[in-house]
């Protein structure tokens, strides 16, 4: 059986998974993500010179993507661990030196 007969059974039974994410903006203060974590890829900022982290977790609403900033990818994102349940809450901008912004982020593992 060829490529292309198994993916139309595959198909036809159901036996699928959607691997490409959904991409997630942080818009609002409270906003929240729970899932396992999958994966983490390290992105190249076009704004700066820095390196940020983009997160792929598979969350009751399928499989998401986004970032939380540097900040946070130094603080959580360093001991978050892939197979991981978390629960990701937006807690806004705050200000920080520089007239510049950042978002903020809690984070909690989740033991089931």
């Amino acid at each position: 059986m060829g490529y292309v007969e198994q993916a139309e059974k595959a198909f036809k039974n159901g036996k699928t998974e959607n691997l490409t994410p959904t991409y997630v903006e942080w818009e609002n203060e409270g906003q929240v993500i729970v899932g396992e974590l999958k994966g983490v890829v390290s992105i190249k900022s076009n704004k700066n010179e820095g390196i940020y982290n983009q997160y792929m977790f598979d969350t009751d609403d399928g499989l998401l993507k986004f970032h939380l900033g540097m900040v946070t990818d130094g603080e959580a994102g360093s001991v978050m661990e892939v197979g991981g349940i978390y629960h990701i809450e937006y807690q806004g901008q705050i200000k920080i030196g520089g007239g510049k912004n950042v978002n903020k982020f809690h984070v909690e593992r989740i033991y089931a």
